[in-house]
């Protein structure tokens, strides 16, 4: 691990910017389990699974919506200004004089990438031990709706596949599909502040670009495209989710790679 590499991680989880992640996860899951489980009418029982406690998880949880809402935000704000730091500092010219240009931006974007990813997972790992703690079990409920059952992920999810052969392997590829697509988010804030001198404008970048994403998706009536809606579990059956979750991180690794190729033909000249 390069010295540069690890002042930027060190700086960045000792940030003050993670109060704001720490007080954004309290409000996200209060309203989560104020949303679930405080019903004006009575739903049958489901065999006891720490799922119906989780972010994404949960059927009727209100907190999911928001998470996977301001979730650009989050690992933005974290990981997105590591190189427009490092400039607004006075730090990148001293940098630039013992370490290329181009080393500097892949490490940028290697530091964004892990402080984003590790901001946009923190409410969902968070809820996840709260889970845990209050029902640590992991019983199999069926996807469809009876006098007996509700289902805590429907029969119609496109995960539902998953969620019946192995649990343990949904619940570990949702953590790491969240971590890669919160880094990825971030690197697009990155690659944007190769180009902007204003502080913070970068972090608008992904959160834009989900705003149209999300706009594009429900005019369009292919809701499915857009990580808000095949993100949130339980109620993800709305076509073509398939499709957005295998693109979604695709196409954002290639708006980065994009951007950073830019940067580095600029940087030629």
């Amino acid at each position: 691990m390069s010295a540069l590499l690890r002042r930027q991680l060190r700086s960045g989880f000792l940030s003050w910017k993670w109060g704001v992640v720490a007080v954004a996860t309290v409000l996200i899951l209060l309203l989560q389990y104020r949303t679930a489980f405080y019903m004006p009418w009575k739903l049958p029982q489901p065999n006891p699974n720490f799922f119906n406690y989780m972010l994404l998880f949960s059927y009727f949880g209100r907190g999911s919506n928001i998470y996977l809402v301001v979730l650009p935000f989050l690992a933005a704000f974290i990981g997105g200004s590591i190189y427009s730091d490092e400039r607004l500092s006075g730090r990148l010219g001293l940098i630039q004089t013992r370490t290329p240009h181009d080393r500097i931006a892949r490490t940028s974007l290697l530091s964004g990438f892990i402080l984003g990813g590790c901001a946009g997972i923190t409410p969902l790992m968070v809820s996840l031990v709260i889970a845990v703690i209050h029902r640590p079990h992991m019983w199999f409920v069926e996807g469809v709706l009876n006098a007996y059952n509700y289902p805590l992920i429907d029969s119609r999810s496109w995960v539902y596949g998953i969620y019946r052969y192995n649990q343990i392997l949904l619940l570990v590829l949702t953590v790491i599909y969240v971590f890669v697509l919160a880094g990825l988010m971030a690197d697009v804030a990155v690659s944007v502040s190769f180009f902007t001198r204003t502080r913070y404008i970068e972090v608008l970048a992904p959160i834009i670009l989900t705003v149209a994403v999300w706009g594009f998706a429900g005019v369009f009536d292919v809701y499915g495209l857009c990580y808000i809606n095949f993100l949130h579990f339980g109620v993800a059956n709305r076509p073509p989710n398939e499709l957005g979750a295998a693109l979604t991180l695709p196409v954002l690794a290639a708006i980065v790679a994009a951007l950073y190729m830019r940067k580095r033909a600029r940087d030629a000249f």
